[in-house]
């Protein structure tokens, strides 16, 4: 067994859950990578979701090739990430963990979620996000919302992947909306969804989660 762990959209290896992770497979003695997929500032900005999966797929070909016991490991947008790539390798991926999986993820999301006019980004060619990783706003170009537009992620949320898959989601979650996880356990009967009483971050769940993680991970 080999866990892959994908953070979220302006998040970074170093975030409370990454770590909390590492330590408690570090323990257990399973190998627990972190696969650092926006490395930098630069990569932030110029970021575009397609790019993302392809570079999932080099990494994995590159690090894990004929790893038969591979667990991606996803937060919010690393779900994604982790989603579309499995999707479209599933003898790749042996099982799923996700948490608040943006799995409905579109340009009409991006821009609801950024609350700026199309327009103004476009004009100025960037729109600031704050990135947790660097504690301070950081440029994201309007490339990546033209990307969304000319390469749509798959509406994973409605598709079947046949990996056993864990989700957990807040039922106070402002950001992503708890009807993807639903939507997809609906139609992926090797899902399941534990709706936890937290938020986004899920970070006053961490040990709950991890409980259920390995029971999870446990099973044949």
């Amino acid at each position: 067994m080999h866990i892959v762990y994908l953070y979220g959209f302006a998040s970074g290896p170093q975030s409370n859950k990454a770590q909390f992770f590492k330590r408690k497979f570090a323990f257990s003695n399973v190998p627990f990578d972190i696969f650092d997929y926006i490395p930098d500032k630069e990569s932030f900005t110029s970021m575009r979701l397609s790019i993302l999966t392809n570079n999932l797929h080099e990494y994995i070909e590159m690090e894990h090739s004929g790893e038969k016991e591979l667990i991606l490991f996803g937060s919010s947008f690393g779900c994604l990430v982790s989603a579309w790539y499995t999707y479209l390798h599933p003898d790749k991926i042996k099982k799923m963990i996700f948490m608040a999986p943006a799995l409905g993820f579109s340009a009409r999301r991006i821009v609801k979620l950024f609350e700026i006019p199309l327009n103004l980004w476009k004009n100025r060619g960037n729109v600031p996000v704050f990135h947790y990783r660097y504690n301070q706003e950081i440029p994201l170009a309007y490339s990546f919302y033209n990307d969304l537009l000319s390469n749509p992620p798959p509406e994973i949320s409605k598709m079947r992947i046949h990996v056993p898959t864990l989700i957990f989601h807040g039922k106070f979650d402002d950001v992503v909306p708890l009807s993807w996880s639903q939507q997809f356990i609906e139609i992926n009967p090797e899902a399941s969804l534990h709706i936890l009483n937290g938020d986004h971050q899920l970070l006053n769940q961490k040990e709950d989660m991890w409980k259920i993680v390995k029971d999870f991970l446990n099973r044949d």
